[in-house]
Order: C-alpha cells, then sequence, then structure tokens
C-alpha cells in the first residue's frame, strides 16, 4: 500500500471552493418563490452548476493536493460522468425545495439527494483512475463518508431553508462546504492505493498541479461570482413586480351584478361576472413561465399553501404569489369568506352544503364541483349568508 501525503495549501483551497459553491447555491435559489417558473427554473439550473461544479473542483483539486510516490491518469469519460452526476442529482433536489410545498419532510429528501449526489460524484471520480494504479476501499469507511454527506446536507439545508436569511444562508453554506470536504477526506483515509505491477508510461504534465489546483479555484470562483451577478437583476425584477401588487390602489365603485346574490354585512358581492380583469380587482398567479391576473368572479376559492396560496378554480390550482395573510389583509378580502383556516371561498359560487358526522362541507363550481371544509366556529356565518 503506498503512503499517501497532503499538500495543506490545495487542502485549503479546496474546502474555500466548497464552500464558495455552497453559497453561491444557496443565494441563486433565495426568493425563487417570487419569480415566475421560467426564471425560477434557469436559477435551479445556474445553482445545480454553480453546486455541483463546485463539487467536483472541489474533489479535483482535493485529488490535486495528493501525492502519490506514483503517477496515475484519469479516463475523461468517467471524469466528465463524475460531473454531470453531481450536477443532475444536487438539481433533483433542489426541484423539490422549489417547486410543491415545502417542509421538513421535502428538505429531508432533498439533503439526501445531495447527500447521494456528493457520494456518487466522488466514488465516480476514484473510478476514473485508469493507469498505475489499484484503488480499494474499507466498506466501513464508504458507509461512513455517505452518512456524513447525507446527515451534513440535510442539516446545511435545514439551516438555509428553515430562515433565508442572509446569515442563516452564510452559515448553511458554511456547513455545506464543510460536509462536502469531509465527506471527500473521510474516503480518501478510507481509500487504500497500491501501485500497479504492469506499469504504463504516461506523459508528464506541463503544470505543476499547485498551479493548475490554483487555477480551477480561481475559475471555480469566477463562476461563482458571475452566477451571483446574474442573480442581481432577477431579483429586482421579482421585487418590482410585486410593489404594484401591495399597493393597489382600493377599490370605491361596485359593479351591479347581473344575477344578484344575498350579501351579509360586510360582505361585498356586487361584481359584474364580465367584467375584464385588472390588477386592482384580480389576484395575480403563475401560468406557463408567467405572471398573470384573475378577476375575483372567476374565483372558486383561495387554499392555503406554506407561505403562498393556491388559487383554486374547479379544473386548476394556480400557484399565487401572495400569501393567506395577505390575501386577508387586502382590498380584495371582502369578497370571500374564510370558511377554514386554509380556505377562503368565494360565495358567489356556493352551491350545496353536506355533513359528514361532524364535518361540515360546502360545494363550489358547477361542471367540476370543489369540495371545502367548513370549521364549526364559521358554520353559523355561512349559514346565515345563505339564509339557511
Amino acid at each position: 500500500m503506498a503512503a499517501v501525503f497532503y499538500f495543506p495549501f490545495l487542502v485549503s483551497a479546496s474546502v474555500l471552493v466548497a464552500i464558495m459553491a455552497a453559497f453561491t447555491c444557496l443565494r441563486l435559489t433565495n426568493g425563487l418563490r417570487k419569480l415566475p417558473v421560467s426564471r425560477r427554473k434557469v436559477r435551479i439550473a445556474q445553482a445545480s452548476l454553480a453546486l455541483g461544479g463546485g463539487i467536483w473542483s472541489m474533489h479535483f483539486i482535493g485529488m490535486l493536493a495528493v501525492k502519490l510516490p506514483f503517477v496515475v491518469t484519469y479516463s475523461p469519460l468517467l471524469t466528465l460522468s463524475s460531473a454531470l452526476i453531481a450536477i443532475l442529482i444536487t438539481g433533483v433536489g433542489l426541484l423539490l425545495l422549489h417547486f410543491g410545498q415545502r417542509t421538513n419532510l421535502r428538505i429531508l429528501i432533498s439533503g439526501s439527494f445531495m447527500g447521494v449526489g456528493i457520494a456518487s460524484m466522488h466514488y465516480t471520480g476514484m473510478a476514473a483512475i485508469s493507469a498505475n494504479c489499484i484503488v480499494s476501499y474499507r466498506p466501513m469507511g464508504i458507509v461512513l463518508a455517505i452518512a456524513i454527506s447525507i446527515a451534513a446536507s440535510t442539516f446545511a439545508m435545514w439551516l438555509a431553508y428553515s430562515s433565508r436569511s442572509l446569515v442563516r444562508t452564510a452559515i448553511g453554506a458554511v456547513v455545506l462546504g464543510f460536509s462536502i470536504s469531509a465527506m471527500h477526506y473521510v474516503a480518501m483515509f478510507n481509500t487504500n492505493f497500491l501501485q500497479d505491477s504492469t506499469f504504463v508510461a504516461s506523459p508528464v504534465s506541463a503544470l505543476d498541479p499547485q498551479i493548475l489546483a490554483i487555477s480551477v479555484s480561481l475559475s471555480a470562483f469566477v463562476i461563482c461570482g458571475l452566477f451571483l451577478l446574474l442573480a442581481v437583476p432577477m431579483e429586482e425584477t421579482a421585487v418590482a413586480s410585486q410593489a404594484p401588487m401591495a399597493d393597489a390602489p382600493e377599490i370605491t365603485e361596485p359593479v351591479t351584478m347581473q344575477n344578484p346574490t344575498p350579501k351579509a354585512p360586510g360582505l361585498a358581492l356586487s361584481r359584474a361576472s364580465n367584467q375584464a380583469p385588472r390588477a386592482k380587482d384580480a389576484i395575480p398567479y403563475e401560468k406557463e413561465g408567467t405572471v398573470r391576473f384573475m378577476n375575483t368572479d372567476r374565483i372558486l376559492a383561495i387554499e392555503s399553501d406554506g407561505h403562498y396560496t393556491k388559487i383554486r378554480t374547479g379544473e386548476d390550482a394556480l400557484f399565487c404569489p401572495w400569501s393567506m395573510s395577505k390575501v386577508e389583509k387586502s382590498q380584495l378580502a371582502n369578497r370571500f369568506l374564510k370558511t377554514h383556516r386554509r380556505f377562503l371561498v368565494n360565495p358567489l359560487h356556493i352551491n350545496g352544503l353536506k355533513k359528514v358526522g361532524d364535518q361540515l362541507y360546502c360545494y363550489l363550481g358547477k361542471a367540476s364541483e370543489l369540495e371545502v371544509p367548513v370549521s364549526r366556529s364559521r358554520a353559523k356565518d355561512l349559514r346565515n349568508l345563505l339564509g339557511i
């Protein structure tokens, strides 16, 4: 078994690259819910390239930090495959966090994907060693490296996503960067390198390993920096697109309905169903990569979805960037009735009630009825509104 030594400077450089890549990834994914789906996908692709490329760069620099008593060569195909694996698997983990409701279970699954991606990248990169060296692994070392990678990645995701402040993002990036590095060097500690009895002559690299490692480090920092700079215009656009919604003027002139419906005190139902949607009379939603506005008369119900909401129209459940509290505080709130802590319903579309045991439900829509629960504390208000 060959003795393995490390250049301390290159080890430090590999850890810094991992931390920088993790920070870039977490900053790029900050505030994605406010962006249209198309831009959200672009950001996730950039974040995946930054983190996956950073993991690969960290591994590359870490391998250059190893000093073996013989020359080894690497298979270009497997080396490229290791980078693609890191990018694709981390991308899947990020997609899980940014499409659908974010829960602790999703964070756990996302962290597990990232941990597996880091480990897969490492061992695929090690398999790329193709000449003059026989590589073997201690089984417990593999288990320990994967466990560290999954546990630390999950903890880093929880830190970064539980509160998306700059401080928590930085702390999460440091934890994730160290988890990537820890996985690599724990795996290397449990790896044996034996010189192959069949020597294959290999050309000597024209660049010193330390110079090559510094070049890769600088390239990684430049790429991460460019990604961060490119993200700034997107963030400004997202903030600007939200401002008109928050400052929408108050509606003072209701339009008479064609088909009047009984009204309850404080509940404005006098709206024209054929009126063209306007930003001040409508609620924003995202569809096919664009932000659109839906007139409140078309909405059956609004459902809480974590920090955001879904607009229910019968056939569709459309993502809305507003939170439930924002809807309730807006000037449009008096057009809906709260039947449950998770639902606001449009009284214009209520067509029936049903009681199952102690639970009351109201039905909305025509072609495809939507069933919405009614809490006990809200049942009396609903019955009074409907006159039953």
